[in-house]
């Protein structure tokens, strides 16, 4: 006898969860917005990116729009996730001045493309330390900026660390 083929099935709370995210897509694509968005920098851009990123996470948790199953009990496990998120961001995104001199030796981008989670922590290393390398930029970037956000962000999730 043949498997029986599942139905296609959309439950309530995931109909809700894509209409939440699409109107996000509209609401962060507007002309006024991206422009307002570059005229940042890539420090401040990022900031209004992540609240906006932590603000949904905690409401759709409040909601009970989960993604994962992972119960969230309060803010400090929000801010876990996030920040292991954020780690997890840093060392895939590749839009820094980084890979920028990487390509083709310059570090010219407009804010815009910096606004991302390794492009403003390189710029943030790049202003505090504007004497070190690019390679010592590189490692404290994508090395040990999300080796220490992960260790937090775990942390703050499960109230301990094991190793």
């Amino acid at each position: 006898m043949l498997a029986q083929k599942k139905k296609f099935e959309v439950t309530r709370d995931e109909f809700k969860l894509a209409v939440v995210i699409a109107i996000m897509g509209f609401a962060f694509t507007t002309r006024p917005y991206i422009l307002w968005l570059n005229s940042l920098s890539p420090f401040a851009g990022l900031l209004i990116y992540e609240i906006i990123l932590y603000g949904a996470l905690y409401t759709m948790s409040r909601m009970h729009l989960s993604l994962g199953h992972i119960e969230i009990k309060d803010w400090s496990q929000t801010i876990g996730l996030w920040l292991i998120q954020y780690a997890f961001f840093v060392t895939i995104n590749l839009t820094s001045q980084y890979v920028q001199w990487v390509i083709d030796g310059s570090v010219t981008a407009p804010n815009i493309f910096l606004q991302s989670e390794d492009g403003a922590a390189f710029w943030l290393f790049q202003q505090i330390l504007p004497f070190a390398s690019m390679d010592a930029l590189r490692i404290l970037t994508y090395v040990i900026t999300p080796f220490i956000l992960v260790m937090i962000g775990g942390y703050l999730v499960r109230g301990k660390i094991h190793l």
